[in-house]
């Protein structure tokens, strides 16, 4: 029963805190290099009104 439980600690305690560290970084890294050019913000916001206006279709019915 013990080694069940040292290995479950390692993984929770390191495994899983090491995946987490890894996420986190690579999220900051893709933030970092987004695009943030007008042609790219005006795209997005574009994007944004379509999806809005399609979710509102959607809930009308």
């Amino acid at each position: 029963m013990d080694e069940q439980g040292g290995w479950l600690w390692f993984f929770i305690d390191v495994v899983l805190v090491v995946a987490l560290a890894a996420a986190m970084i690579f999220g900051t890294l893709q933030w970092r290099r987004r695009r943030t050019d007008r042609a790219a913000q005006a795209e997005r916001d574009r994007a944004t009104l379509e999806s809005y206006r399609k979710s509102d279709q959607n809930t009308a019915r």
